[in-house]
Order: C-alpha cells, then structure tokens, then sequence
C-alpha cells in the first residue's frame, strides 16, 4: 500500500479564516461546531460533532474516527457515511500495520492515501473498487496520540489548504476535549461510554444502540473481543498533579494554536465565582496582555464600549435563561482603538437549576463590520446620487447635482464634463477650475491620446493617484493639469445607445483610491451617463418647444404715438415643455390699438398649438373692425369651434390714441393693475366672464377707465402670481408695491424713458420668478404686457412700426 504526506494543491475554499469574512454560512457552521466540542459532555457525542464538523466543513462526504487503547492497538469508535462493508473487515487496527491510520499515528502526521492502493491487498471489497481519497489526521494531546480521524472525499488530490487548517483545528480541538473527557470521567465512564453494555472481563455479548444523527456505534461493526479493557484508561485520581499542570499548560498552548487557525478564542466562564478560563487569543481580542490579566469576568466587562455595555448586560442576563448565548458588541483597547467582538456559547446548569458554567468561542469580526458599513455607506450614496439626478432634467441641472452633491461626498474639489457631439468632445461645464484652466479643458478634446478619449476606449475609469502619475502616462504640456490638483479620475460616459461624454474629477492632493472608490465612481458613471442622455434629450425637446413659442409670439410690437410699450415672456424652468400664454398689440385703423394677453390651458406643443390658432384669429378679427367686447367674442366662438377640450384666459384693453380712454373685458384672467403718477396702484374693477372655449354664447362686460398721463397699465398672466406657496392676494400686493416703488423713484424721470420701461418689465418677470422661492423655482410661465402714457396727443393719430 502507499501512502504520502499532504499535499499543498489548492482547492474549493473552506471555512473562512478572517474571523467572519469568508462564508457566513460555513464561518457560523464552524463556530457552533466548536462550542460543540467544547460542551461535549461525553466522548461520544464528542465523535459526533467531530464528524458532522469535520466532514461538513472540508466538503468531505464520509469518515471515522478511531482511538488508541494502550496496547497501541486503534479500535473504531464512530462513523459516518462510510462504507459498512469496508470498515467490518478494519474493526482494529494494529500499531505497526501498514495501513495509513496506523502510518498517520505512528507517526504523528497527516496521511493522504487513494483506495487504489488497497484494491490488490483487499479483491474482494467492493467498496474499494471505485477511487476513494482520504485523509488521516492524528489525534495529538501534547507527544501522545490518542488515534486518528479519517475523512472520505471523492476529488482528486489532496485536500485543499484551506480545509486542511480546517480539519487540523478540528482534531487538536477534539484531542484536547477528549482527554479532558477520560481524564474528568474516569475509566468506568470512558468505558461505558465508548463501549455501551459490552464489558470484556465477563465475555457477554451485547446489541449496542447506534450513535446519535446517524453515527455508527463501535458494536454496529466490529466483535465485542475486539475492545480494548475498560481498565486500561488511567484513573484520574492516580495522576501525578505535576504532570496535570504540565499537560494542562502544554494543551493550552496547542489549542490555542488549534483556534488561531481559524481566529477563534474559546473560554469557559465560572458564572458563581466570576473567573474565566481563557485562552490567549480571548485575552488580546479585549485587548489585554495574558500575562498580566486577572480572569475576572469584571475585567472582561471594563473593555466593552460604554455605549454596548447596557445591551450586552441584558444579553448575557438572557443567556442564562436560554441556555445559549450570542452577542456582538464593541471593545476599546488600552490604545483608544475600537475594535468588533462576536462570541457565541452555551450555559451548563448546576444540580438546582441555576447557570454554573458558560464555554463559548469568540472572535474579531471588525472587517466583517467594516465591510458591511462600507457597503451601506455605498448603497446610501448611490440613492443619494440616484434621488438627486432624478430630479435633473436639464444638463445645467446635471452640473448643479454633480457639483453639490456628488463632489462633497466624493471628498473632490473639482470636475469638468464633456459632452459627445459630432464625433468631438465639448466642454459643457466644469466647477472648481481656475480660469486659465478652463481654456486649457475646452481644448482637450482636440489633442490626440487625451486621457477622455483614452477612458472611452478603455472603457472603463482612469485613476490617477498623483501628478506624477498622471504626467508619466500623459506628457502632452496641452494636457498638463492646474498645479492646485494632485489626483485625478477619468470617467467615459458611454451606455449602449452610444456614446453621452466624460466626466473629470479632480482632487486637491494625492490620493490612494481603494475599491470602494472603484465601485463608487462606477456607479457614478453609469448614473450620470443616463442622467445626461435624459437631460440632452430634454434639452433639445425644450429648444425646439421654445422656438416653437417664440416662433408664434410676436417678434417686436409697433410702436403707439404718445405710449410706452414693453413685454416680457418667460417660459417655466421646471418641466420639458411649454405653455400657452402669449401677448400681442394689434393695430387700428383710428391709431389706436388692442393690448392682448392670455393663457391657453396647460403645459404641451398641443397648448402652444392651440395659442398659435387664437392669437392668428383674434389678429384677423382686429383687422376685420372687432373691438374688445366683440373681440373677445370672436375669440371665445374660435376656441370653441377648435374643439381642443382646452380653454384659455384672456384679457383686451382697447386704448384711445389721442384721450387715452380704456376699454376692458376679461374672460377669467387676472384684472389689469393701473399705476397712476404718484405711485397709487389699484387693481381696475373689470367685470369678469368665463374662459374662452367654455361657453360659446358668452357675454363679456366692458370696464371704462381713463390713462392720465404719466401714469401705467400692466398685464399679466397667472405665473406672476399664483404659486404654490404663497397666497395670490399678497403675490399681488407685492407686484403692487414694486409698481408703486418704480413710479415714484427718482430714475423714472431720465431721459432715456423707453429704457426705463424696459427694466420694469425686467424686474417684474425676474422678482416674480424669485418670489416663487427655492422650492418652487419657475412654476409656471410668466407673461408680462406694460404700457405708460407719456402724452396728451391731439388730431389724428397713426400707429407706426
């Protein structure tokens, strides 16, 4: 037969070894297996919990644990998932056999053998005949081994690394606890317990139960003459006490070993007396030097965080009610660092029911923490980014989110983004950069092997740590950064629909960047590539809405002899379309002229549309002769033959061109505001109708008002006024006194009195805008229509373009 040592092939990854970053599920499973071990009232539930650890954590599918008697002979104390068969035929095996357990326990080391090597020696087992790897791992308490672990797998080679320092840690664990067993039970228990009603002094032979959760007692296979004599197990009160302090020391030292394989501590917590048992490695996780701490329970406690404390208390409180234990909580060390401690365990109950004991394991799962923090401090920006982009709808809000959200969270002091636009790359905004760096980004694009176009190949971010970093791949002086930065990332915005640009981002010094920061800036990139393309989307629905507006707005308004005129139109800032107000002057044969404002219902190319048609119609009814009321008549009678299912708000003041009388009809508008010289302002008293398009045979009563000279007329559409959160009367008021305040400024007398007009109109549509507030910022569309009479005129009069 050959057998080899262990080999050092990889392999499937085992349980994890970073104290809770590997799986959670095989990291949980090896930690409850442990204080399996360690609670372990009996050898056999001890086999047991070796066997369903061992196996399940190496991804083994069967194996058999055997112990040495004191002849050296090894007899076969428990199995799992191991051919019956097989182990009938190897009930004992002798010390100087040939065969890989007793090579591994002579020896004292791991043996990997392959059934191929037993088949020649053993025809006639059929459970050799198909290829079995196996592996034997001895027992060891100090220089004595008390047998052997054998564990079945069907992958080739030997075990990989990971679940060697796995099955290592699992048989020192199970040598210590089994010795711990003989030695505290005595040779009547340890044998009673191994070999159930099967006593070899009286010869009497005995059917003995199979172990617990499928593990096979010893008598399920081998011959009851095969056990070993119960009194060869050494009588615990025969033992020299100097020999007990002496292997006590040493398995601690070697259990410890055992457990920081897998970064785990284990203690044992006399709850009456308040003393711990710990190994050195529980002694650091809290931060104490083993050599000099007291076992106290109450030293234990002072590490924990103050802000933990109070839980962890309550914790271990119901612990011992529920007889098992879990906590995770934080310790500060002597040094001020915090670091993350889980421990799980179970309680052992004196005879009258109260907690005596608790064993337990723990360990220091501070990255595991770390990294669940990161990942939720992740998720959290990028729904921070995701809210703060969805509200975007123009590439200048794209700009504004990047730079006041994105930029302080990423730590960042500038960006720069170009958009794609003809196979070039435009600088379509940037913060953070100097002036004469600005000239230096809108050029960029034009130099070749720049480092966008070297990201939009790549595909992927460009991450430079430092200048010299940068200046190394990219020498070009035309492409030589502001010395004021000192790291840089390239981002290409590139998505399956082509092509959107690149975004810069700078930092003011050199900077490591983690995998988080990849993961960030990733996500970053593919959040502001959609965003852009939404935005330029808008961006240019919104230019073709707008000169769509613009195109059916008048160009420039005649000018009226012995009148100021000035108009204003400013669509909203919020939404990718336009609305329908409008305002026009249209002409009369006498020199007079109709002052026209309005509002079609609603926010769309349907709404411009429908303006288009009524402001054509009412232009061709002026001309036909038609006066306010009349005017207003036509129009209502227009909308309603459209059938649009829209109506529109209107307002006509006819003007006299020589006495300045007014004539005025509303159809559900706001009244006109009348500005005399002194700076009175009053709202004129214009009876009202209902909106155009409601009702085709509506009546329009006609106000009469007088328009001194020096005094001013202002109409207006809604959006001046009516916002979400500030009440129309007192929007009014404040319209009002801004009126008021121009009319009476020393300014209104200069000579340039058109100019003067003209920034009134300004002001208005600018305050009224303004006055929405931050929360509602361009509403809705705002029109405004101005005129001053600055004359008395005599005879007739023409109007004039």
């Amino acid at each position: 037969m050959a057998a080899g040592d262990v080999g050092s092939d990889g392999g499937r990854r085992g349980a994890g070894s970073d104290g809770g970053s590997g799986s959670g599920t095989d990291a949980d499973r090896v930690r409850e297996g442990i204080i399996r071990l360690l609670n372990s009232p009996d050898p056999q539930s001890l086999l047991v919990t070796v066997l369903e650890l061992g196996l399940a954590g190496a991804g083994a599918y069967g194996g058999s644990v055997f112990v040495a008697d004191e002849d050296g002979w090894l007899r076969l104390a428990g199995y799992l998932g191991t051919n019956e068969e097989v182990l009938r035929r190897f009930p004992a095996i002798a010390p100087d056999s040939s065969l890989p357990l007793a090579v591994a326990v002579r020896e004292q080391r791991p043996v990997h053998g392959v059934s191929d090597d037993l088949v020649e020696r053993y025809p006639d087992l059929a459970g050799l005949q198909e290829e079995v790897h196996f592996l034997v791992m001895p027992l060891l308490v100090d220089d004595r081994c008390l047998g052997g672990l054998v564990v079945q797998y069907d992958r080739p080679g030997a075990p990989a690394p990971d679940d060697h320092r796995l099955l290592t840690m699992v048989t020192e664990v199970c040598a210590h606890r089994l010795e711990h067993l003989l030695m505290r039970e005595g040779a009547e228990r340890a044998a009673t317990t191994f070999e159930p009603e099967a006593a070899a002094s009286t010869g009497a032979q005995a059917d003995a139960p199979t172990g617990p959760k499928g593990i096979a007692g010893p008598k399920d296979i081998a011959d009851p003459t095969d056990v070993a004599d119960p009194s060869a197990v050494a009588d615990p009160a025969a033992v020299d006490p100097a020999d007990v302090q002496r292997r006590s020391q040493s398995r601690r030292t070697r259990l410890e070993l055992a457990m920081s394989s897998g970064d785990i501590g284990s203690f044992e917590w006399d709850i009456p007396s308040g003393i711990v048992i710990a190994d050195e490695r529980t002694i650091r996780l809290f931060g104490f030097d083993p050599d000099r701490f007291d076992s106290l329970v109450s030293t234990f406690l002072g590490a924990v965080h103050p802000d933990d404390l109070d839980e962890l208390l309550v914790t271990i409180e119901r612990s011992k009610r529920e007889g098992a234990h879990h906590a995770v909580h934080r310790v500060v060390w002597p040094d001020g660092s915090v670091r993350w401690l889980e421990s799980k365990g179970s309680i052992e109950y004196a005879p009258d029911g109260e907690p005596a004991l608790m064993v337990g394991v723990v360990w220091d799962c501070t990255a595991q923490r770390e990294r669940v923090s990161r990942r939720e401090a992740r998720r959290e920006f990028v729904l921070k980014v995701t809210n703060s982009f969805a509200a975007a709808l123009s590439t200048r809000d794209v700009l504004d989110t990047m730079t006041g959200t994105v930029l302080p969270e990423l730590g960042a002091t500038a960006l720069a983004i170009h958009i794609e636009q003809e196979g070039r790359l435009l600088l379509a905004g940037a913060a953070g950069y100097p002036e004469s760096t600005l000239s230096r980004l809108r050029l960029i694009g034009t130099v070749a092997n720049n480092p966008m176009s070297e990201a939009l190949r790549a595909g992927h971010p460009l991450f430079f740590g430092s200048r010299e970093e940068y200046l190394e791949r990219f020498p070009d002086p035309r492409l030589r950064p502001t010395d004021s930065h000192g790291a840089f990332v390239f981002l290409p915005l590139a998505s399956a629909d082509g092509t959107v640009g690149t975004c810069l981002i700078s930092y003011d010094r050199p900077r490591r960047f983690t995998h988080d920061d990849q993961i960030i800036t990733a996500a970053i990139a593919g959040i502001l590539t959609q965003s852009l393309a939404r935005s330029r989307l808008s961006d240019l629905f919104r230019r073709r809405m707008t000169d769509l507006q613009e195109l059916m707005m008048p160009r420039a308004l005649p000018r009226l002899p012995g009148f100021e005129i000035a108009a204003r139109y400013l669509p909203a800032a919020e939404g990718m379309q336009v609305g329908g107000d409008w305002f026009d002057l249209l002409p009369r044969e006498d020199g007079g002229a109709s002052l026209v404002i309005g509002d079609v219902e609603g926010h769309s190319a349907q709404a411009a549309g429908v303006m288009g048609q009524l402001r054509t119609a009412l232009r061709a009814h002026a001309y036909d002769g038609y006066r306010a009321e009349h005017l207003m008549a036509r129009g209502n009678h227009t909308l309603w033959g459209l059938d649009t299912d829209r109506f529109a708000t209107c307002c006509i003041v006819d003007v006299s061109p020589r006495a300045g009388h007014l004539q005025v009809v509303r159809a559900g508008h706001p009244s006109p505001l009348q500005a005399e010289p002194d700076g009175t302002v009053h709202e004129l008293p214009t009876p009202g109708a209902l909106p155009l398009g409601y009702a085709p045979a509506d009546r329009y009563p006609v106000y009469h008002g007088q328009l001194q000279p020096g005094a001013a007329l202002l109409l207006y559409t809604d959006g001046l006024v009516d916002t979400p959160d500030r009440p129309y009367d007192e929007a009014v008021a404040a319209v009002s006194a801004e009126l008021s305040q121009w009319m009476t400024r020393p300014q209104h007398g200069s000579t340039d009195r058109q100019g003067d007009l003209e920034a009134l109109a300004d002001g208005l549509v600018s305050s009224g805008r303004a006055a929405n507030g931050s929360t509602h910022p361009g509403y809705d569309d705002v029109a405004v229509l101005l005129v001053r009479r600055t004359s008395w005129e005599t005879g007739p009069v023409r109007m004039v373009r």
